[in-house]
């Protein structure tokens, strides 16, 4: 990956519906060359995928959370096909294996409380294989939150 890749990257990450042309007017490439820079990006994994970036309270969702996930045993390094099970709950944002004293980390939305408490629920349900606790902190208001990572140039 080259200084233009990083540039393109820079530019798709800020506004993933940018044009072929604006970006190959921007990098000083053709649109044929940018073209294919994006489809190697795509095919190395540079590039992941394309999202519209929603307003979870628009849309229902105006409750988020961060939910730390401990186990009791400290030496269990964590259920992570249960964890991953988590991808298909809609609610169920994000989920980090972490150090430090939580095994995990989520990130929920959900509608009200009561739905919440409801992933709360489902997330120590009787198939949990672990003794697990969990510990929520609500998201009052967000200061930002970037729509993705974009690279930026290292010295």
């Amino acid at each position: 990956m080259d200084a233009v890749d990083r540039k393109i990257l820079r530019i798709l990450g800020t506004d993933g519906r940018a044009s072929y042309q604006a970006i190959a007017d921007d990098v000083g490439l053709s649109r044929p060359a940018v073209m294919e820079r994006v489809k190697r990006l795509e095919e190395s994994g540079h590039i992941a995928g394309y999202h519209a970036r929603v307003d979870r309270a628009r849309a229902g969702f105006p409750v988020t959370a961060f939910v730390a996930v401990r186990y009791a045993n400290s030496d269990y390094i964590g259920d992570e096909p249960r964890m991953r099970e988590l991808e298909k709950h809609p609610g169920v944002l994000e989920c980090h294996h972490v150090a430090g004293e939580d095994c995990y980390i989520l990130k929920v939305a959900a509608p009200d409380l009561e739905s919440l408490q409801g992933i709360l629920r489902d997330l120590r349900g009787p198939s949990a294989k672990m003794q697990m606790s969990t510990r929520t902190t609500i998201v009052l208001g967000t200061v930002f939150e970037k729509a993705g990572f974009v690279p930026v140039e290292l010295d």
